[in-house]
């Protein structure tokens, strides 16, 4: 049994982050991760986070204040958010860039690493030796006295008769253990890794659902707090993030081709068959992931023969909207280019022995195979080509220059893309200091909650479009609970 003054429950950003601000204040702090290794989506799933006003945007000359983010976060959010919230994470996140790096793990400012983001200021600091960084913190952490227990879930939160916090049941290699401690910070990245409750809050078909986050992310945490009186009946929202082609026999199938391919505009149809965007949406990830989600989880998109042979032996001068991010991680310039692809007939071959493909030498039949109107393909097919030969987009907008390929001429295909998320946004309500309320709006004293285990207070109905955001809001959150814990137990 372990004795502490603090549990911190999960060893991602946001957990990590209140773990360090509560031993850097000499407190006795038992963190606690799930699996064998620490990170979380903090580390496995970004690649850095958002601040402003930090001193490399400052060296840069990035005239971006912490006013212009709140401003333009609120905005995004009609102001249905905690704006108090907003506003503390905000301010707080220039420093957390150096808190971070006084810790182990170094960030550089980079520009926006999405096409459309370009002209924005430049806000994201990509980590620099991501993974030696992350072990460096959690150095800093044991040698601050931390202890650190993997392969160690929290299971329940222990109170007295007056509900006072007085420790947290744990599952620690398999077996049933106590920890007694003064306060937790609950931080173990919401529930997309929980099939049943995904399924509960899903607006689509969870087969339509393609999830990229945290698969240790079961919702334990939502469950301990809801059984000590928490409200956990928030809005519970899913990070939407572009869209993929995912193989329906093989999770782990991959085609370059195919990636690329579903990176740029070319004509996407729902499942009625019909147009529903503007494609080039695509170079906004969140924007993308949202049309997708909304559309009902997925879409097809379309070539013909003739663009097939276009692309299997040019390249196309389009910008793969995930070029970016692979280039800035590695520090190379971007190509601006698409192809060519040589093996693509093959490659579009693979997709159907991989269930998200489909082809037929006529759009009746192509329409008969993906389950859609053939009568209503056949429109859409003859209302694009009009407006390609136009070469204007009156329907959605699209740009101009992606208004090039007309689809005439069989063979036909079809290429599935399904609604991708990273995580939930959303969980159990808090304050701006993340204490942990009931649902009467009263705190939960002893008790607190960070990340994607707290109603976020900082989106509305979706993820916004600035990029590192959530990232942010994990580190942030994870500091500022971490003190709100530190006085709670010195008043204790």
């Amino acid at each position: 049994m372990y004795e502490t003054d603090v549990v911190v429950v999960g060893a991602g950003a946001s957990g990590i982050g209140a773990a360090l601000t509560l031993v850097d204040a000499e407190q006795r702090v038992v963190l606690l991760e799930k699996g064998e290794k620490i990170g979380g989506a903090g580390m496995f799933g970004a690649q850095g986070l958002f601040a402003v006003e930090s001193k490399l945007q400052k060296q840069a000359g990035i005239n971006y204040s912490v006013k212009d983010a709140y401003q333009d976060l609120v905005d995004y959010a009609h102001y249905r958010v905690d704006l108090k919230t907003v506003k503390n994470i905000v301010e707080l996140s220039a420093s957390t860039i150096d808190w971070l790096q006084s810790h182990g793990l170094e960030t550089e400012l980079v520009n926006n690493t999405q096409e459309v983001h370009q002209k924005n200021p430049k806000t994201y600091h990509q980590y620099i030796d991501k993974y030696a960084g992350f072990s460096r913190l959690i150095e800093h952490f044991k040698k601050h006295q931390g202890i650190l227990l993997t392969e160690a879930a929290g299971k329940k939160i222990l109170t007295d008769d007056d509900g006072k916090v007085k420790g947290i049941q744990i599952l620690h290699h398999g077996k049933k253990e106590e920890v007694l401690c003064k306060a937790v910070v609950v931080a173990d990245g919401g529930f997309i890794g929980n099939q049943q409750l995904v399924r509960e809050h899903l607006k689509i078909n969870y087969e339509n659902l393609y999830s990229m986050g945290e698969r240790k992310a079961t919702g334990d945490g939502l469950k301990m707090l809801e059984s000590i009186g928490a409200d956990t009946n928030q809005v519970h929202l899913f990070e939407n993030h572009a869209a993929s082609v995912v193989s329906e026999h093989d999770p782990k199938w991959h085609n370059d081709s195919i990636f690329s391919l579903t990176n740029i505009p070319l004509l996407w149809i729902n499942a009625a068959g019909q147009r529903f965007t503007n494609e080039d949406i695509c170079y906004d990830f969140a924007l993308w992931g949202n049309v997708t989600y909304k559309t009902g989880g997925f879409y097809y998109y379309l070539l013909d023969d003739e663009l097939v042979s276009y692309l299997s032996t040019n390249s196309l001068n389009w910008t793969d909207s995930f070029e970016r991010t692979f280039k800035t991680l590695e520090h190379k310039p971007m190509t601006y280019k698409v192809g060519p692809f040589s093996n693509l007939k093959a490659d579009l071959a693979e997709t159907i022995e991989q269930g998200v493909g489909w082809t037929a030498n006529s759009i009746t039949n192509l329409a008969k195979k993906i389950s859609v109107s053939g009568e209503t393909l056949k429109n859409t097919l003859e209302r694009y080509n009009n407006l390609i030969k136009r070469g204007e987009d009156t329907d959605f907008y699209k740009s101009k220059e992606f208004m090039k390929f007309s689809l005439e001429h069989g063979p036909f295909y079809a290429i599935k893309a399904r609604s991708t998320s990273l995580g939930t946004l959303g969980g159990v309500l808090v304050n701006e200091d993340f204490d942990v309320l009931d649902r009467k709006g009263t705190i939960i004293k002893g008790v607190f909650a960070v990340g994607n285990t707290a109603s976020t207070n900082m989106f509305s109905d979706s993820y916004p479009t600035i990029e590192g955001l959530s990232c942010a809001f994990a580190w942030n959150s994870g500091r500022i609970a971490g003190k709100s814990a530190i006085k709670f137990v010195h008043k204790a």
